[in-house]
């Protein structure tokens, strides 16, 4: 699979990626910074608290797009199968602890934990990918 990271869309997706999260650092620093020093309050606090949460949806389309842009199909194939365990396994833990709030009384998560879950998910669905691949090499 190494030879697949040549594709130009992984390229594209790292340059896309990098300085995206680098804005994301820097929102989740600036913003509840610049909430506290200024007291701001109405739709300027919610135009600020939404500030962090855009490049994290900007890292879906940039997702989104590598997966356009993969001239590979095999390589897409495992990178959708990456991304459907990742979808997985957050909806299922959110969906869980949702129930465990409700009935069991766990403390609240907030829900920026989602996307957390579903990036830690993509960690997950590399290793099945893996495990996958190694298991087909055997045959």
């Amino acid at each position: 699979m190494s030879a697949a990271r040549n594709d130009p869309a992984f390229g594209a997706y790292l340059r896309r990626f990098f300085p995206t999260m680098a804005l994301y650092v820097v929102l989740v620093w600036a913003s509840p910074y610049a909430i506290l020093a200024t007291g701001v309050t109405g739709p300027l606090l919610w135009v600020i608290a939404i500030l962090p949460a855009l490049p994290l949806m900007a890292v879906f389309w940039i997702i989104g797009r590598l997966l356009i842009e993969l001239r590979d199909e095999y390589i897409r194939m495992l990178q959708i199968r990456q991304a459907l365990v990742a979808t997985g396994f957050a909806m299922s833990a959110a969906s869980g602890w949702g129930f465990l709030e409700i009935y069991a009384h766990a403390p609240h998560l907030p829900l920026f934990t989602v996307p957390i879950l579903w990036f830690a998910g993509l960690f997950i669905g590399s290793l099945v990918n893996i495990v996958l691949e190694r298991r087909m090499g055997e045959r």
